[in-house]
């Protein structure tokens, strides 16, 4: 089977991304983590859907629990976060704090300066602030399980202390998180965006594990839809041919 990393055609922004973020009209051709979330929600989703990872279905932001067999799954705590969608980084924010396997300038600066390095870099960092606001990497997911996910490495399988979601197909423990079957081309393809538009590395473990899922579970007719509509909405993405 060819092999579908190879015949991405991946188109980047028409803008120069510099270093380091500055008051100019380029720095406003990319978009807030607000505005990013707003156009996934009304311009790719048009305010419906089904979530990431468990395929609830949700509108307007809000999660029917109950269409995926979750409405009794979470303790008393989580269920106000469970009940909404939150925009999941499928490649997480935090991965993108390190470029060609160094760490940004942004991030070096932000803990000298004792300040989150999420926050500080998408002011500071221009390219971050695409990377971490890129729609490509983004996905309406139930917003307890976007907590949990966290920014922990996508597995094959656990079994050992593992958590699983009721009748969601996923798995976690504090290693690492395994997605359902059908979810696993996705992210995988993903991460290659991810690689090659902003510089993302993978462990050696990570990338042997996207380029299996990337063959185990091919491209849909979905997915092609779906980045399409992203490519609509902010001008770059995935293309796939």
């Amino acid at each position: 089977m060819k092999n579908i990393f190879l015949s991405l055609l991946i188109t980047i922004p028409a803008i120069s991304l510099p270093s380091t973020a500055a008051d100019s009209s380029e720095t406003r051709k990319v978009v807030s983590f607000q505005k990013a979330k707003k156009n996934l929600y009304t311009k790719v989703y048009n305010n419906s859907g089904e979530t990431l990872y468990c395929d609830c279905k949700w509108s307007n932001r809000k999660v029917d629990l109950a269409s995926c067999g979750l409405q009794s799954f979470f303790p008393k705590k989580q269920r106000k976060r469970a009940g909404r969608t939150e925009a999941e980084h499928i490649i997480p924010a935090s991965w993108m704090l390190k470029k060609n396997k160094k760490f940004r300038q942004c991030a070096i600066d932000a803990k000298e300066n004792k300040e989150s390095a999420r926050k500080y870099c998408q002011k500071h960092d221009l390219e971050y602030k695409a990377a971490h606001n890129d729609l490509v990497n983004l996905r309406p997911a139930v917003g307890q399980v976007n907590a949990e996910r966290s920014n922990k490495p996508f597995l094959e399988s656990i079994t050992r202390k593992a958590e699983t979601y009721g009748k969601c197909p996923i798995t976690t423990n504090n290693r690492g998180f395994s997605p359902s079957l059908d979810d696993r081309g996705d992210i995988a393809r993903i991460a290659f965006y991810m690689s090659r538009t902003y510089g993302v590395t993978y462990s050696k473990r990570q990338q042997a594990l996207f380029d299996k899922w990337n063959i185990d579970d091919p491209l849909t007719s979905e997915e092609r839809s779906l980045h399409k509509r992203i490519i609509k909405v902010q001008g770059y993405g995935i293309a796939f041919q």
